[in-house]
C-alpha cells in the first residue's frame, strides 16, 4: 500500500546519520507527513505530547511488536533505544546508538548473538554482516516496521479526513490508474549500459489517479473514472483511493486481467523517463462504460472535467463531447499525455477545452507537424486556432500561459530540483481549485497558486503521496509572497 511506502520512505531517510530521534526530527529535511498522520501520533499530540516525542514513542512501540531479529535491526538502524530500555548499560549495546549509521551497523554485526540474548531469542539466526544489512535486511525490516505502524489505520484515510464544506465543487477525472515502479538513478543509462538505482518504490499512480487525489486534497469533491485489472495491484489501487477518502464506484475492475504498470526512472534532479504498459488489449474504458448511469450522472453534475490521453481516443473524444453537451457546461482541462498516435481525431472537440496543460513536447504532439512551429508561442497559437481557450506550457516548475489576449510567464520558485514527476497534476488540480472557488476566468493569482502547488511537498520518489492540501499550498504561497 502507498501508505506503507510513505512510512517506509521516511524510515529510509531517517536511518541516515543519527536515526529517528527527537533531536533529529526537529531539524530533518525528511518528509515526516506520513508519520505525523498516524492516528496514534495524532492522539498523543492531542493529549499534549510534543510531535517529535510522539513519533519516536509510536515507532518504538511498533518495533516492540516485531519478531526478535527485526526488532534488533530496527532498533539499531533507527537508533530507537528499545534494547537500552530493556537492559541499560549492557556492553552489547556499545555503539548500537552511535550518531553514524555505519558505526551502528558495525556494532549490530559485532554483537549479533549478545543482542539476541538480551531478548532471549532462540535459535539465533546466522550473524548478518554489515554488507548484508546494508544490502537487503534493513529495507525488509523497515518495511515490516512500516506495515506495523500502518496496521492501526487500515480503516482510516491515509491523511486525516477533513470535513468538506457544504456545496464543495464536483470534479470528474477521466484518465488512468496504474501501479508505478520508481527507480531513482544518477542518470538514465545509454543503450547497452546499466546503472544501479539509489532507491526503489512501488505505489499507485497514473495521471488520472494523481489528478483525482490532488483535486481531493485541494478540497474538491473529485471522482475518478478509470480501469484497472483484477489482480492484487488493482486491489492496492482501490484500497489506496479508499484510504484517501475518494469514491471508487467509477473505477472499473477487469477480472483476470493484469493491472497497467509504469516504470519510472527519475534522476536526483527530478527529471524522469517513463515506460508504460497499459495492457489495453484487456484493460480499458469503453464508450459503453461511459454510457452507464453512474458515469453519466457523475459527468452531468460535474463542475469541472479533467481528461488525460491515458484512455482510448474514443473515450477521450466522448468525454470532451459529453462536457460540451451538458446543460451547465463544466470547466474542462485537458492533459494530452501520453501522446496520441492520431491527435487529429480530437481537433473538433478542442473548442470546448478551457485549458490544455502539458510540457512543450506534449503540446507539440497534438499538432499534425510537431516539429513545424519554431517556438512555444507558435505551438500555443496553433492550439488556440483549433479552439482551445488557454494553453499552459508547464515544465521545470514554471508556466507559460497563452490565450488570444494574454501572454504571461510565471517563473519557477527557487527549489533544488529541475522538475518532478506529477508536478503537472499538482498544477492542474490547484488551478482548477482556484478557478472553481475564486472565479472561472483566468487570474494571475490562480496561476501563481498553481505554480506554487508544484513545488509544495517536493518528492522524486512518491508522486501521488506528495500531492499537497490546499492549506499546505496556501502556506507555501504566503511564504513566497514575503520573500
Amino acid at each position: 500500500m502507498a501508505t506503507v511506502d510513505g512510512i517506509l520512505g521516511a524510515f529510509l531517510g531517517l536511518r541516515k546519520r543519527s536515526g529517528l530521534t527527537v533531536e533529529r526530527l526537529g531539524s530533518t529535511e525528511v518528509d515526516l507527513s506520513r508519520l505525523t498522520a498516524l492516528p496514534a501520533v495524532q492522539a498523543a499530540v492531542a493529549a499534549g505530547a510534543a510531535e517529535a516525542e510522539a513519533i519516536v514513542h509510536v515507532v518504538a512501540d511498533a518495533a516492540r511488536r516485531l519478531p526478535p531479529t527485526d526488532l534488533i535491526v530496527a532498533d539499531a538502524v533507527l537508533a530507537l533505544g528499545v534494547l537500552a530500555e530493556l537492559k541499560p548499560g549492557d556492553p552489547a549495546l556499545s555503539g548500537l546508538y552511535a550518531d553514524d549509521l555505519g558505526e551502528r551497523r558495525a556494532a549490530l554485526s559485532a554483537h549479533w548473538k549478545q543482542l539476541h540474548a538480551v531478548l532471549k531469542a532462540e535459535p539465533v539466526p546466522p550473524t548478518m554482516t554489515v554488507r548484508s544489512l546494508r544490502g537487503s535486511q534493513e529495507a525488509q525490516t523497515l518495511e515490516r516496521l512500516a506495515r506495523e505502524c500502518a496496521a492501526a489505520q487500515t480503516q482510516a484515510p491515509a491523511r486525516p479526513e477533513r470535513e468538506r464544506p457544504e456545496g464543495a465543487k464536483s470534479v470528474v477525472v477521466v484518465g488512468g490508474a496504474v501501479m508505478d515502479h520508481v527507480w531513482v538513478v544518477d542518470a538514465v543509462p545509454d543503450p547497452g549500459r546499466s546503472t544501479q538505482a539509489k532507491s526503489f518504490r512501488r505505489h499507485p499512480g497514473g495521471k488520472g489517479l494523481n489528478l483525482a487525489v490532488s483535486l481531493h486534497r485541494q478540497g474538491l469533491d473529485s471522482r475518478l473514472i478509470a480501469a484497472v485489472g483484477g489482480d492484487d495491484l488493482a486491489d492496492s489501487i482501490v484500497t489506496y483511493l479508499d484510504n484517501e477518502g475518494l469514491p471508487t464506484d467509477l473505477v472499473k475492475k477487469t477480472p483476470g486481467a493484469k493491472t497497467p504498470t509504469t516504470a519510472v526512472l527519475v534522476t536526483q534532479s527530478g527529471e524522469a523517463g517513463y515506460v508504460g504498459w497499459m495492457n489495453d488489449t484487456q484493460v480499458g474504458l469503453s464508450i459503453a462504460d461511459l454510457h452507464g448511469r453512474p458515469n453519466r450522472e457523475a459527468l452531468a453534475s460535474a463542475d469541472a472535467l479533467l481528461v488525460t490521453f491515458e484512455p482510448s481516443a474514443e473515450v477521450v473524444k466522448w468525454s470532451l463531447a459529453s462536457a460540451g453537451s451538458q446543460k451547465h457546461k463544466p470547466l474542462v482541462l485537458l492533459q494530452p499525455s501520453p501522446p496520441m498516435s492520431t491527435p487529429q481525431g480530437v481537433y473538433r472537440y478542442l473548442g470546448g477545452v478551457d485549458y490544455v496543460v502539458g510540457r512543450e513536447w506534449e503540446l507539440r504532439s497534438l499538432l499534425s507537424d510537431p516539429d513545424g512551429p519554431a517556438d512555444v508561442d507558435e505551438v500555443a497559437q496553433q492550439l488556440l486556432n483549433l479552439g482551445v481557450h488557454a494553453v499552459c506550457v508547464v515544465e521545470d516548475f514554471r508556466c507559460r500561459l497563452r490565450t488570444v489576449t494574454v501572454s504571461k510567464d510565471i517563473p519557477a520558485p527557487a527549489v533544488p530540483l529541475d522538475d518532478a514527476p506529477a508536478s503537472r497534476e499538482k498544477f492542474s488540480a490547484a488551478l482548477i481549485q482556484q478557478l472553481l472557488n475564486v472565479g472561472r476566468d483566468f487570474t494571475e493569482q490562480a496561476l501563481d497558486y498553481a505554480v506554487t502547488a508544484m513545488t509544495t511537498n517536493l518528492s522524486i520518489e512518491e508522486f501521488t503521496d506528495s500531492a499537497p492540501t490546499d492549506i499546505e499550498v496556501g502556506r507555501a504561497w504566503e511564504r513566497q509572497s514575503l520573500e
